[in-house]
């Protein structure tokens, strides 16, 4: 695989990403009333625990992206040119 082929993969993994990421963001920022107590009665926690678990889950989300799609795609991008 090409060093191009390879950028335009990781960059597409990084508009997939971001895009999953702001949907599950926009969730849980519009509605998290509902999907708390929605995961209450699913999962058996307190709905009063499940902002936290959303604040967790995002942030690792993030530093994920950002390791393994961000900063590989722009290393290709300023080895390539």
């Amino acid at each position: 695989m090409e060093t191009a082929e390879l950028t335009a993969v990781f960059g597409w993994m990084l508009v997939i990403n971001l895009v999953i990421y702001t949907w599950a963001a926009l969730w849980i920022v519009l509605a998290r009333d509902w999907i708390s107590n929605l995961q209450a009665r699913i999962m058996g926690v307190p709905a009063e625990e499940w902002p936290a678990y959303y604040i967790d889950y995002l942030s690792r989300y993030k530093l994920m992206l950002i390791v393994f799609n961000l900063a590989p795609y722009l290393a290709l991008r300023i080895v390539v040119g």
